[in-house]
């Protein structure tokens, strides 16, 4: 769950990208994975080198020649990159707070949390959090745009609230994770409180249709950071456990489980509910990757992203890419 401790240390960090370029150099390694528990055990060097700040980043799109990534922070920060390693700053999303969120979300200011965006009904969509820390009272949002160009700057246009909460025994309204699956859209979502849902989107609208259902986590337990994504038959709902936002003492770590439906049940490779304290591990803290989390994965790839908390530079959160492997029907995931 989000706690003070973490506004002070992304009021330091998510200011930086508006004033620096960020070129990191290095392309990495693969690392070894321990088949048995599913745990990443050992790390050679990162797909992305150098001060790459980033928190709770979204999916990975592309869009031109340039990637593009938005994570947690005043108006939506964004990166961009012409080869996933070497990263700059972009423009951010938002130049004002859209002026319905007060009305849902008293108190909030402009540090966004946890967007994600995908391409449907031949637009972006961008799904965002706004929240205050350690509150259940919550909202997402949306915006779209027809393209995303950095050099030719990009006009969003806010669509209002997708979702809402305002009570821990609800579904905590922050953390999307958009799925298309054909001509389907689903949403995954939540932190903490009542756990994580699963609610269909309305291609058309980029709003719900339908009511969600719980598919991870319950009573308040450190379930947050869904990714939902879709492999050959199976539907698989990768999730944080344990805390972010705390440096080198984040305690972060990935499960997954999978089912036939997005809507779950989602089991473990032990045929356990993640409803029911299932999840088999996929990747946890080594060395100074430190409380990897906010999983995605790049569409129509076997790559995608996490943060985590660098133990060589005072824990300070940042982008890395990871690589899926599958084998029999269950995924790895390796730097």
């Amino acid at each position: 769950m989000k706690t003070i401790t973490s506004l002070i240390l992304l009021a330091i960090l998510f200011g930086s990208c508006q004033n620096e370029d960020i070129v990191p150099t290095q392309e990495g390694t693969t690392a070894v994975v321990n088949a048995e528990d599913s745990k990443v055990t050992n790390s050679t060097a990162k797909t992305v080198s150098g001060n790459v700040p980033s928190h709770d980043p979204s999916t990975i799109v592309k869009s031109g020649v340039n990637y593009y990534v938005f994570t947690t922070g005043d108006n939506i920060p964004v990166t961009y990159s012409t080869n996933l390693t070497s990263w700059a700053c972009g423009t951010s999303v938002f130049s004002s707070t859209p002026s319905w969120i007060t009305g849902y979300v008293p108190g909030f200011v402009k540090t966004f949390w946890a967007p994600d965006v995908a391409w449907f009904n031949n637009r972006w969509n961008m799904y965002y959090s706004c929240s205050t820390f350690g509150s259940a009272t919550s909202a997402i949002g949306l915006v779209t745009t027809p393209a995303i160009s950095q050099s030719a700057g990009t006009t969003w246009t806010d669509r209002g609230v997708v979702v809402s909460s305002s009570s821990a025994s609800d579904v905590n309204a922050i953390d999307p994770s958009i799925l298309v699956d054909g001509s389907n859209v689903y949403m995954a979502y939540g932190s903490w409180h009542a756990g994580i849902g699963v609610i269909q989107i309305n291609p058309s609208t980029g709003k719900t249709t339908g009511s969600k259902t719980i598919v991870a986590g319950g009573n308040s337990a450190s379930w947050e950071a869904p990714c939902l994504i879709k492999e050959g038959s199976y539907y698989y709902l990768f999730v944080n456990r344990g805390t972010c936002c705390n440096g080198v003492n984040s305690t972060y770590y990935i499960v997954v489980g999978r089912s036939t439906s997005p809507f779950g049940p989602f089991v473990d490779k032990n045929g356990v509910s993640l409803k029911s304290g299932g999840g088999t591990t996929v990747l946890a803290s080594q060395g100074n990757y430190i409380g990897p989390g906010h999983l995605s994965r790049i569409t129509g790839t076997q790559k995608g992203a996490v943060h985590y908390y660098d133990g060589a530079d005072s824990g300070n959160p940042k982008l890395e890419i990871v690589y899926f492997t599958w084998s029999s029907g269950w995924p790895t995931l390796s730097y």
